[in-house]
């Protein structure tokens, strides 16, 4: 019983590389560039979008070729990702919401990076003070490299 209980555990084990969210406080241009150099093309990751908006909660997104391959492990389509799956992104296309919500001049925003792979974990922007329902968030969990 033993070596069956080794040999299933030795079997089940994928090399997918797990990383630990490291959050840090770091320029963006250090972010991106960390994120840019590892030329990570095939990854996965869950994306939690926190808004006064429709969305079903968090996502399941996997990328392949620095493409949307699936989310919540089915494929879809383009029109599918312009509307019912309307938050999901990859990590280049946070990177460009964080710079056109800057260039917007938000009254206030947060931003954490992983420290050691520089792709955003989690990314706050309230656009205006007078405003209680415009107020975006996304975070980022369970971040792997296939």
């Amino acid at each position: 019983m033993r070596k069956f209980l080794l040999i299933f555990l030795f079997l089940s084990c994928e090399n997918h590389e797990v990383l630990d969210p490291n959050p840090t406080d770091m320029e963006i241009s250090l972010a991106k560039e960390k994120w840019e150099n590892k030329n990570f093309n095939n990854y996965e990751y869950t994306l939690e979008v926190s808004c006064y908006c429709f969305n079903d909660g968090p996502n399941d997104i996997e990328i392949k070729n620095n493409d949307l391959f699936k989310v919540n492990g089915k494929s879809v389509t383009l029109e599918q990702l312009q509307n019912e799956y309307w938050d999901v992104k990859t990590i280049e296309e946070l990177f460009n919401i964080i710079d056109s919500k800057l260039e917007d001049d938000p009254f206030s925003y947060s931003l954490k990076f992983d420290e050691n792979y520089g792709f955003p974990i989690d990314i706050y922007f309230d656009m205006e003070e007078m405003i209680a329902d415009e107020e975006i968030g996304y975070k980022i969990s369970y971040f792997q490299i296939n």
